[in-house]
């Protein structure tokens, strides 16, 4: 009972400093989303990056901050054909950076840490990084749809959550994660859509029409899945239950954004290809 009043309260926490910073606006939001960035990129390189000596904690520093460069990037730029040659030369230069650190690696797993240090900017702070960009150039369109993103995803993980316990069969990914079920999925599905339906009909949200609408909670649910078991391939490879101990009965930081890491690319995307930006 204790742990579930701790998990239900670190829970109301964590949703009302998102739904806080997506309502005071773009510099407000980008912030905390730069927080999450940071922390999840200490818990990531915690997890998978076997680290001693100067130059791997050089390298580490150097992950950091290119992943915080990416996220916080619209807050500096504007959103040009410029913009796209900046990144592109951003990304090959801290590439360079960072092969070159690991030539002076003596830790024996000098590669192992390069890759892993690659993988962490790509994985967190480049998808973050694409969210803040799509987002911060259509103001408050971008922040009604971070803010049913976010919804959505809470609606998916309660959804497979709910109908998953109660009808649960056939498993969906055992190997990954044994809890999760078929059923579930299709649960959150139905959740997803049904909250794309809503935002159009009910609430008249401006971002897209209703078909976009539910086509986008597809998308929601999808990536938001495929970010939970792509997090728990991560912790299962390392032999750990959850990437940290920040959130009292959540676990760690990235234990709550591994469906966003992997949405808020998504999201970037659909809104580009429906014509939005």
């Amino acid at each position: 009972m204790k742990n579930l009043i701790v998990r239900s309260l670190s829970g109301i926490v964590y949703v009302a400093l998102i739904i806080g910073a997506i309502l005071a606006g773009n510099p407000w939001f980008t912030l905390l989303m730069a927080i999450f960035v940071l922390l999840g990129m200490i818990e990531f390189q915690k997890i998978t990056m076997k680290c001693s000596g100067g130059a791997c904690t050089l390298g580490r520093v150097l992950d950091i901050l290119a992943a915080l460069s990416l996220c916080c990037l619209p807050a500096v730029s504007e959103y040009s054909f410029d913009a796209i040659l900046g990144l592109i030369s951003f990304l090959i230069i801290y590439t360079v950076l960072r092969c070159i650190v690991a030539l002076y690696d003596k830790s024996g797993h000098a590669l192992l840490n390069t890759a892993m240090s690659l993988m962490s900017v790509g994985y967190i702070g480049l998808s973050i990084g694409l969210l803040n960009t799509a987002t911060s150039f259509i103001t408050t369109k971008g922040m009604t749809l971070v803010l049913a993103m976010f919804v959505m995803i809470w609606l998916n993980d309660t959804g497979a959550f709910c109908v998953g316990s109660l009808l649960g069969r056939h498993k969906l990914f055992e190997r990954l994660s044994p809890k999760k079920s078929w059923e579930g999925f299709f649960g959150g599905l139905a959740f997803c859509i049904a909250a794309g339906y809503l935002c159009s009909a009910w609430l008249h949200l401006p971002v897209f029409g209703m078909v976009e609408w539910m086509v986008y909670g597809v998308i929601v649910c999808l990536f938001a899945t495929v970010g939970d078991l792509f997090e728990s391939l991560i912790k299962r490879t390392h032999g750990i239950k959850d990437s940290g101990n920040l959130i009292p009965g959540h676990g760690g930081i990235l234990d709550r954004i591994d469906s966003l890491l992997f949405v808020a690319p998504a999201t970037a995307f659909f809104m580009v290809i429906s014509d939005v930006m």
